[in-house]
């Protein structure tokens, strides 16, 4: 890469106020930023001002971020049951979005462990009992008879008391 086209990276990625990552190009431009800075006039932007507070709002709604999260009763029984709070009195009105995901997901990893012991609960549960039905002798072709038997002996009978036109 030519240390032209390096330039010009930096000078893009300081106009469009992007955070870059940690991989090549972050490397690239930490090292070529020095070079450029002399040649370009291109200032990087300011971070935004945090609005000041009208006589409508409190301090409170100024800290509000676009990653902030109100929590319904639902969601705060969920910060409950993961332990990231003791009771929902003392959860804040706006909590952090990913603190929000994170209690999602491990409240769906622990239903999903939970679901997947009761399936195996309920394997082993059945396991036990068709031995059990194997011991006293029963099978599901000898049920399947005897249902056949009865329903034959029903509809026999309802044809016998039919009246006869």
């Amino acid at each position: 890469m030519s240390f032209l086209s390096a330039c010009s990276l930096a000078r893009i990625y300081a106009t469009s106020g992007r955070q870059l990552g940690t991989g090549f190009i972050a490397r690239l431009q930490q090292s070529q930023t020095v070079a450029c800075s002399s040649s370009s006039s291109v200032q990087p932007k300011e971070p935004p001002k945090a609005p000041t507070p009208t006589a409508g709002s409190s301090a409170q709604d100024t800290n509000i971020s676009s990653r902030t999260h109100r929590p319904n009763d639902f969601e705060k029984r969920l910060l409950v049951f993961t332990k990231k709070y003791k009771t929902t009195e003392e959860i804040p009105q706006y909590i952090n979005q990913d603190v929000m995901e994170r209690c999602r997901n491990q409240v769906r990893i622990k239903i999903a462990n939970y679901m997947m012991l009761a399936t195996a609960i309920g394997c082993i549960i059945m396991v036990i009992s068709g031995k059990k039905a194997q011991e006293r002798g029963d099978s599901v072709q000898k049920m399947n008879l005897e249902w056949h038997k009865e329903y034959n002996e029903k509809a026999r009978q309802e044809v016998a008391d039919a009246p006869k036109n």
